[in-house]
C-alpha cells in the first residue's frame, strides 16, 4: 500500500442500519406491510359487504393451487365470488395486497414442537421436511420473484419456529441467523427437482413422462466435452439400490446438520436440555 494511503474501509450491515432502512420503507410497501399484518376491512361504502376478505383469500388461494399465482387476478376472483371486478377493491385495494394475503395463507404455519421437546436436529430435519412438502403442495409458492413485498405473520411463524430450535441447539444471535440461512437454503435448492416433478403432476404429466424428459436433458452430458464431470456421474452409476429423492434430500440435510453440529462443539456451547 503506498505511503500516506488509509486502508479502504469496508461497510458491515448492522442492526441499527437495519433500523434506519426500516424508517426509509417506501410509503406503498408500508401500507402493503399493514393491511397484511393489521387485517384487511372491507369498504363500509355502498351495501353490506357479501365475503369477509377471508373468503376472498380462500378463493384466491384455490386458483392458484390450480392454475400457479399468475392466474390470481382481479378478475379471476371475482368472478368465482360472483362479483364485479371493481366490487372486489371493497376488499382489497390493489392487485398487490391480494397477491400478499394470498402468499401468507398459502404458506401456513410451521409444525409446532410441544414439550416433552425431542432434540434440536430433529426438530430441524421436521421443520425442513415439513417446508419441502410445502413447496412440493404448492409449487407456486416457490416461483415466487425476489421483489420488494412484506413478510407476513405466517412467514415470520416459520422463522420463529426454526430459530427455536437452534437456540436449543446452543446457539446464539448472529449464529442463529446464519444457520437458519443455510438450512433454509438447502431446503429450497434441494427441493427444485420433487417440486418440478409436483408443477408436472398439476399440468397432467406423468411421473414417467416427466422422469424420461428430464433424464433424455441430463444424458446431454454424456460425450460433450463441456460436461466431463458431470458425465462421470451419470456414468458411475450407483452401487447399490438408487436413492429416492425423499432419501437424497435427507442425506443432503443430514450433512448440513453434521456440519452445525460440528460447528456447535467447536464453540463449546452447551445444547438446552
Amino acid at each position: 500500500m503506498a505511503a500516506g494511503k488509509k486502508p479502504k474501509k469496508t461497510h458491515k450491515l448492522t442492526h441499527h442500519d437495519m433500523m434506519q432502512a426500516a424508517v426509509r420503507v417506501d410509503p406503498e410497501l408500508r401500507r402493503r406491510s399493514a393491511l397484511l399484518w393489521d387485517g384487511q376491512t372491507p369498504s363500509t361504502r355502498g351495501p353490506r359487504a357479501a365475503f369477509t376478505p377471508a373468503d376472498v383469500v380462500q378463493i384466491a388461494v384455490e386458483i392458484a393451487d390450480a392454475d400457479g399465482l399468475s392466474a390470481v387476478t382481479m378478475h379471476a376472483v371475482s368472478a368465482r365470488l360472483g362479483l364485479t371486478t371493481m366490487a372486489l377493491y371493497r376488499y382489497f385495494p390493489s392487485k398487490e395486497t391480494l397477491l400478499d394475503a394470498v402468499i401468507d395463507a398459502g404458506t401456513g404455519q410451521p409444525p409446532r414442537f410441544l414439550e416433552p421437546r425431542t432434540g434440536w436436529r430433529a426438530e430441524v430435519t421436521t421443520w425442513s421436511l415439513a417446508k419441502r412438502a410445502l413447496l412440493c403442495e404448492r409449487p407456486w409458492l416457490a416461483e415466487l420473484p425476489f421483489v420488494a413485498a412484506p413478510h407476513g405473520p405466517n412467514w415470520l411463524l416459520w422463522i420463529e419456529a426454526i430459530a427455536d430450535s437452534l437456540s436449543r441447539a446452543g446457539l446464539r444471535g448472529e449464529d442463529i441467523g446464519q444457520m437458519l440461512s443455510i438450512i433454509d437454503g438447502y431446503t429450497r435448492g434441494a427441493s427444485d427437482t420433487a417440486v418440478s416433478l409436483a408443477r408436472s403432476r398439476a399440468r397432467g404429466i406423468s411421473e414417467a413422462e416427466w422422469a424420461a424428459g428430464v433424464g433424455a436433458d441430463l444424458g446431454r452430458a454424456i460425450g460433450d466435452a463441456r460436461f466431463p464431470n458431470f458425465a462421470a456421474i451419470i456414468n458411475a452409476g450407483s452401487s447399490g439400490r438408487p436413492r429416492t429423492m425423499e432419501e437424497s434430500f435427507n442425506f443432503g440435510l443430514q450433512r448440513v446438520l453434521d456440519g452445525i453440529e460440528r460447528y456447535i462443539k467447536e464453540q463449546g456451547t452447551p445444547s438446552a436440555p
